[in-house]
């Protein structure tokens, strides 16, 4: 008990002895009736007696152990869900704020309409978030350097929190895509291999990494079995189309990242965005994939059982009020 169990006051436990008082014999009890041997054995009231002591003893003692507030200490319980571990990487240079146009609008190269790329993702990212009970994700940031902004959690209302914080200010001048992948891969160094681990990807670039940060990156991603996801999201028209590009070309920044990804061991899936519709249309497709067997430690909160004995205690004293009217205690 006490390893489950403490108590917030442990010394009103030395009231416990008052417990017995119910079994101390009373002056009636000792009286001596004559010719009370000629009645029938009572077995019921007997029993009855008997009933009404214990209650009361038991009714006492649970008054006194809730008056010392016991208390069950916070613990970690192993639970098993569908979900995986998601580190969503996304892209918060200046060029994300760019406008993309609504679904079913074909993109050009100057819109006026629409919301921009930053404010899109953000709002599929969130509907993803919110749908997704049993994942843990972390958040991150990439431009000129990488920033955590949440680590994985499986509070979503502080991942949803975290998504919106890329609406404020203005986006950051460079794209360090090699920094950030790096980062995001690192989040899952020196854990256990709990379930699925997945990388999203969001971004409106590429770019080309030198072979040092090539190995690393790759390296990373198969020592620790990640999914890689690059939701792609097309500028204009005249951006790359990667669905499009023939084998062997890195003409352009997004060709030669794409084809790096594709040469990597560990999964790898492109989702090429021209709209928002196609950006929610992506986020769809991989919460339908995502969903393994995954398992985590879930943190249950102390709590006080004081009121569960207090409770317990006035159902007796009901109890024993009832049966004091059902049994006879004495003769006139």
């Amino acid at each position: 008990m006490t390893a489950m169990l403490a108590f917030s006051s442990p010394w009103m436990l030395a009231l416990l002895p008052l417990a017995l008082l119910p079994l101390w014999p009373r002056r009636s009890d000792t009286l001596m009736f004559s010719h009370v041997d000629w009645l029938p054995r009572d077995r019921l009231g007997h029993a009855a007696g008997i009933a009404l002591k214990a209650i009361a003893v038991a009714t006492m003692a649970l008054i006194v152990i809730g008056l010392a507030d016991p208390q069950r200490p916070e613990r970690q319980v192993a639970r098993i869900a569908r979900g995986a571990e998601i580190v969503v990487l996304m892209d918060r240079s200046s060029s994300m704020d760019a406008i993309i146009p609504p679904a079913g609008v074909k993109a050009t190269g100057a819109l006026s309409e629409g919301m921009s790329k930053n404010h899109a993702a953000r709002e599929v990212l969130t509907k993803f978030i919110d749908k997704r009970n049993d994942d843990r994700v972390a958040f991150m940031m990439f431009g000129t350097s990488p920033l955590l902004v949440m680590p994985l959690t499986r509070d979503k209302q502080a991942i949803e929190s975290a998504v919106a914080s890329t609406g404020i200010g203005r986006g950051m001048p460079d794209t360090r895509l090699d920094r950030g992948l790096l980062a995001a891969v690192g989040q899952f160094d020196q854990r256990d291999y709990n379930g699925n681990r997945v990388i999203v990807l969001v971004s409106d670039g590429g770019a080309r990494l030198d072979a040092a940060m090539r190995e690393r990156i790759a390296a990373s991603l198969t020592r620790n079995r990640i999914t890689l996801y690059f939701i792609y999201i097309r500028s204009s028209a005249n951006s790359a189309d990667l669905n499009a590009i023939k084998p062997g070309d890195e003409s352009s920044e997004e060709a030669a990242l794409h084809r790096y990804f594709q040469s990597l061991k560990t999964p790898y899936r492109l989702y090429q965005t021209d709209d928002s519709g196609a950006l929610a249309a992506a986020m769809a497709d991989i919460d339908a994939q995502q969903h393994f067997p995954v398992s985590y430690l879930e943190r249950v909160p102390a709590g006080s059982h004081g009121s569960l004995c207090f409770g317990v205690a006035l159902a007796g004293c009901a109890l024993l009020v009832g049966l004091r009217f059902a049994v006879l205690r004495s003769w006139s």
